[in-house]
């Protein structure tokens, strides 16, 4: 565990450090209101603050010219993303927190990209759209199933189940809409947050062990009870909205 702990602490200085001193140099100079060019027709999420929005893009844009320029395709992104979500399941498979929450995220961050990509090298296809939204499925389903065999003979498990049926239903609800006509991007679950606060929560349990003494994974625990039952929310909101649109 104690393994656990410096694979978990090390990265969050290093890189929490010089995100939020970024940050603030960034708003400093008056450029958190500005939405960087590429950034206009993305949905806003409903959470992360537009000025943070803008700084990651800005910050990520020279990752973007790198893999352009190494001639990177978007459907190789793609499939890379979900490799790395297989291995963020093996690691939570074994209990592996901190390693396992760092690779899942890399793993997101990664996803990232791969439409941005698209859009700077104008390879935009219906197949690469297609491609993604496919494996975005496979790789929360990974994530989910190492979460599942680590928690199998825990009442968690319940919990897990929700969030498979909510992660799912949440983006099928979205895309069964938008091919009847309706634009439905409303709740607040959607993907990136849903990564996010998984991979936050399991960062932080070898660091709520090493200094509380807190063997349990109770962060875990409570971040998919939250995600389960507020994904299923937001599916049936859409379900509703896109109701009374049609």
């Amino acid at each position: 565990m104690q393994k656990e702990f410096y694979i978990s602490i090390i990265p969050l200085i290093i890189l929490n450090g010089g995100f939020i001193s970024g940050y603030f140099i960034f708003r400093l100079f008056g450029k958190g209101h500005i939405r960087p060019e590429g950034l206009q027709s993305k949905s806003e999420s409903k959470i992360i603050a537009p000025p943070l929005q803008n700084y990651w893009f800005t910050i990520t844009k020279p990752i973007v010219n790198l893999l352009i320029k190494l001639k990177v395709t978007p459907n190789i992104i793609t499939l890379s993303s979900v490799f790395i979500s297989g291995i963020a399941g093996v690691l939570f498979a074994n209990r592996h927190w901190g390693s396992g929450g760092w690779i899942m995220l890399a793993g997101g961050v990664f996803d990232l990209f791969d439409g941005r990509v698209a859009r700077a090298t104008n390879n935009v296809t219906k197949k690469g759209a297609y491609l993604d939204s496919v494996i975005d499925r496979y790789s929360d389903g990974l994530v989910l199933g190492g979460l599942a065999i680590a928690f199998r003979d825990h009442w968690s498990l319940y919990a897990i189940v929700l969030c498979f049926i909510g992660f799912y239903s949440v983006s099928y609800t979205k895309a069964k809409a938008e091919a009847s006509g309706i634009k439905c991007e409303v709740g607040v679950f959607q993907r990136p947050e849903r990564l996010f606060s998984l991979g936050m929560c399991a960062i932080f349990t070898p660091l709520f062990t090493y200094y509380l003494g807190i063997e349990s994974p109770f962060l875990i625990y409570a971040i998919l009870v939250i995600l389960g039952f507020g994904t299923v929310a937001t599916s049936m909101y859409r379900i509703v909205y896109t109701m009374k649109k049609l």
